[in-house]
């Protein structure tokens, strides 16, 4: 295409015309006068940014942030009249006002409020102070629990508590029953003389909860005939829909617990389940990664675009295969985790599928680029023979790549290491299970013990597997080779060992082929229901026709049906409970499902079948039943007019329009990519200047600098470890659930992420001018403004990019455990079993990643 702006020699010049008249433009229509002017790409970003800016401030409000609008709007015109001018100004200024529109909305849309930081600090506090103090060891203790039943409320006359006291140790409590709220008295005898114990309640379905006065756990110390007294205040045990009706009582019981140790310190059974759980996690990461590794290889191969386009066909395989790769590697793996939940159960099983699929896409994509990377010598030489496609691949593909394959499955490997230690937030797996379990318990050391293994696991397998790449892509010094007898052992004692490992690993994933085929059907109509989301809705309305059926005879007047229109018709003019009775539809809506139902006269109604009805092609059904006793008349219950036999189906009325799923989700997705952007800045903000502490180079070899540089090098290897959902679950205590605990999640997750990426960035830097501006006898500080920062900027906005497209990521999923966002809406839409309203959400998860991640691949084709 021929530039109008530009001469023969290639330098620019502008239409002939006054320099005023496209300043005019802009400042009617923004961006306009750059149109006028043939600057069509500024044109359009500036009237997209204005637009969109201007959509994002009625959305949410601020009346304050119009100003910062107008002034990009200004800047335009006189942009415009600078061009026209032969100047091009910088975008320097609406870049800067257009950040300040983004964090207003954002913070005022993801609900950020600084002050909770301090007034939820107490709330948190506990979660810290567990973290120091973890259940590792323990003394083997002799166990003292005694109970006492108490009834609440209290009824006259009181009947018999269903459970029974103990003998000994004895307690009794001064009043058999009492409010929520009222005191009560408990006397122990038979304990043990000075050793402090400790008060649980248990409620009448057998959940134990501890029993809190004034904030603190309620304790007691026997004297020395091991008798105590202490009174405290009738707690809430059962959530308010389950408190008992008038007239009724609940038995729960009083438990005191001593536990007097002895003998020598052993492992605790919290540190038992954990060490079980860390074989269950390292299980499900193994098993995933291999069966991920043996799908991913074929797949691979026909995702790479060197081998696939060579015909029309082949084309089109790499297209699709492409395509449902990106899809699933969108989608994160807790959310196929919730597919597979349903699909096979909860347990081991479905959380290994989970990590499995997303295993798949993920390495088939690096897989595939690493084939499309490959030299295509060999590959049009093995072709110019006359070989197979499978030839192709084996002689000319295979040893190219099996380095960069072994590389890429031991990073996946690491990558399924951390997703497996979270994958219990949906299924009985890993340590994630026992984190929530706890949390919900209120466990905190117990979750702290969890918390810290996650933590040295993920950093220790994190270590091997950077050493097992860094192997992989040195290799093996020619000097180094070993022997052939030691090759074949150690080839032999390789091949036994993953066999066991994946034996082990097969069992305690508890994968049964059977559950897969069971379950499908349910599986695929979640994904069925993705599929095909709720985007567009015409409004309804129900409409009826109905029969009255006197039960039993004599009790009311029946109805005469009409002749013509929609009408139901019943086989008995009246009856009795159980007699046999026909229900017959006219005229109805063709071939639509309808609702059949017995309307009571208190107006109630219960379906007649699960299962019924849909009419036929002329709008007529027919269905046999008998009649149910809730029909019969029955003044003592309230039923004293005769009932219904109601069929309801429902009209649609005006035009197609969006449904309300749909504006929701459109809401919650920008509220998504703005949490996402809060977090990368909280991130970055922190891990700048973290990373300088945190660098070999900058810290030189002064021991106290060592120190430091080891101290935060090792502080963001573990911070690191820790997953965001699991933080959104403790800053969810913090600031409470929403949006704002998730932007704090993410953001914490950030610092140690981008602290660790940008130290080893400043390690690699250039040491040429950096000597170059210490030979000119400049300060610390003037060789880092002169000398290492500029290095840095390119690299460090290329990875805060790359960050965001991975706060996006997991902003999607972080609003599950409280964090706010399109996947709390996910969520709540599951746990409702509306599939249809929780795939809109999966389209826009799978829309904003693919946008995100294309404009930062550009962004970061830019500054690299």
């Amino acid at each position: 295409m021929t530039d109008h702006n530009r001469d023969d020699n290639g330098e620019s010049h502008r239409p002939d015309m006054p320099a005023w008249l496209p300043a005019i433009f802009s400042l009617i229509i923004p961006g306009s006068g750059q149109f006028l002017l043939g600057e069509r790409a500024r044109a359009i970003g500036l009237l997209a940014t204005v637009l969109g800016l201007g959509a994002l401030i009625l959305w949410q409000g601020t009346a304050a942030l119009w100003a910062p609008l107008a002034a990009i709007w200004l800047w335009g015109a006189w942009s415009a009249y600078q061009t026209a001018k032969g100047r091009r100004p910088g975008m320097g200024l609406p870049f800067l006002l257009g950040f300040l529109i983004l964090y207003g909305v954002g913070v005022a849309v993801t609900d950020v409020r600084p002050q909770r930081l301090i007034s939820g600090w107490p709330a948190v506090q506990p979660y810290l102070r567990a973290l120091t103090e973890p259940e590792l060891l323990e003394y083997p203790t002799e166990d003292l629990v005694g109970s006492v039943p108490f009834q609440v409320p209290c009824i006259d006359p009181l009947p018999e508590p269903s459970r029974s006291p103990t003998e000994d140790p004895r307690l009794t409590t001064d009043v058999p029953c009492g409010e929520i709220g009222d005191l009560v008295q408990v006397t122990g005898e038979g304990f043990f003389p000075g050793v402090e114990g400790e008060f649980r309640w248990v409620n009448p379905i057998g959940d134990v909860q501890r029993v809190i006065e004034e904030g603190q756990q309620l304790t007691f110390v026997p004297d020395e005939q091991g008798r105590f007294q202490v009174t405290f205040r009738v707690p809430l045990a059962v959530p308010l829909s389950r408190l008992p009706q008038p007239g009724e009582t609940q038995t729960h019981a009083i438990r005191a617990e001593q536990h007097k140790p002895y003998g020598s310190l052993e492992p605790t059974r919290t540190l038992d389940l954990v060490l079980e759980k860390i074989g269950e996690t390292i299980a499900l990461a193994f098993m995933a990664t291999v069966l991920g590794l043996i799908f991913a290889v074929p797949v691979s191969f026909l995702a790479a675009r060197n081998l696939m386009w060579g015909n029309p066909f082949t084309r089109g395989v790499y297209y699709v295969v492409r395509t449902l790769l990106n899809v699933v590697r969108s989608i994160e793996t807790l959310m196929w985790a919730i597919v597979f939940v349903v699909w096979v159960g909860v347990g081991p099983f479905g959380g290994m599928l989970a990590l499995t699929l997303h295993t798949i896409a993920a390495l088939g994509k690096l897989y595939s680029e690493a084939i499309e990377s490959i030299d295509p010598g060999p590959i049009e030489a093995i072709r110019a023979t006359g070989a197979t496609f499978p030839q192709v691949v084996v002689y000319a593909v295979l040893p190219q790549i099996v380095p960069t394959f072994l590389s890429f499955t031991l990073y996946r490997w690491d990558i399924n290491v951390r997703m497996s230690t979270v994958i219990g937030l949906i299924s009985d797996a890993g340590l994630g299970f026992l984190v929530i379990q706890w949390i919900r318990l209120g466990d905190l050391r117990a979750m702290a013990t969890a918390i810290i293994a996650i933590m040295l696991v993920v950093a220790i397998l994190d270590y091997v597997s950077g050493w097992l790449r860094e192997r992989v892509i040195r290799g093996t010094p020619a000097g180094q080779e070993a022997s052939p007898a030691r090759r074949y052992a150690v080839t032999a004692v390789v091949t036994v060992g993953f066999v066991a490992a994946f034996i082990w690993s097969w069992n305690v994933s508890r994968i049964n082929p059977v559950e897969l085929v069971r379950g499908a059907p349910a599986g695929l109509q979640m994904l069925r229901d993705f599929a095909v989301p709720d985007i567009l809705t015409r409004p309804t309305e129900e409409k009826s026709v109905r029969a009255t059926l006197p039960v039993p005879c004599g009790s009311g007047e029946s109805s005469t049906p009409g002749v013509s229109g929609p009408r139901v018709n019943l086989s008995l003019s009246c009856g009795d409970v159980g007699d046999e009775l026909t229900i017959r539809g006219h005229e109805l809506p063709p071939d639509r499902r309808v609702s059949v139902r017995w309307a009571l006269s208190s107006s109630a109604y219960l379906r007649i079948h699960r299962d019924c009805c849909t009419t036929d092609s002329t709008g007529s059904l027919t269905w046999r039943t008998t009649i149910h006793p809730l029909m019969e008349v029955d003044p003592d219950a309230g039923r004293d007019e005769p009932g219904e036999v109601i069929v309801t189906w429902t009209e649609p009325i005006g035009g197609l329009q969006f449904s309300e799923p749909f504006k929701e989700v459109v809401r919650l997705s920008a509220v998504t990519l703005l949490m996402a952007l809060l977090a990368t800045t909280i991130g970055t903000v922190f891990a700048v200047p973290l990373s300088f502490l945190a660098a070999r180079n900058i810290m030189g070899t002064h021991p106290v600098s060592r120190a430091i540089y080891y101290i935060f090098r090792g502080i963001f290897n573990l911070w690191r470890s820790v997953e965001p959902m699991i933080l959104a679950l403790i800053c969810s205590a913090w600031v409470g659930p929403g949006p704002f605990a998730g932007v704090l999640a993410l953001g914490l997750n950030n610092i140690p992420n981008l602290g660790k990426l940008f130290s080893e960035t400043i390690e690699e830097i250039d040491t040429g001018p950096v000597e170059a501006i210490t030979a000119t006898g400049a300060n610390r500080l003037q060789v880092l403004m002169y000398a290492i920062v500029p290095q840095l900027v390119p690299k460090y906005l290329a990875f805060i990019l790359y960050q965001w497209d991975i706060n996006i990521r997991m902003s999607t999923v972080i609003g599950y455990v409280g964090g706010g966002g399109i996947g709390q809406f996910f969520r709540i839409q599951v746990q409702l079993n509306q599939y249809d309203a929780a795939g809109m959400a999966v389209w826009a998860i799978v829309l904003m990643v693919w946008s995100m991640d294309y404009l930062s691949a550009k962004a970061r084709e830019q500054l690299t």
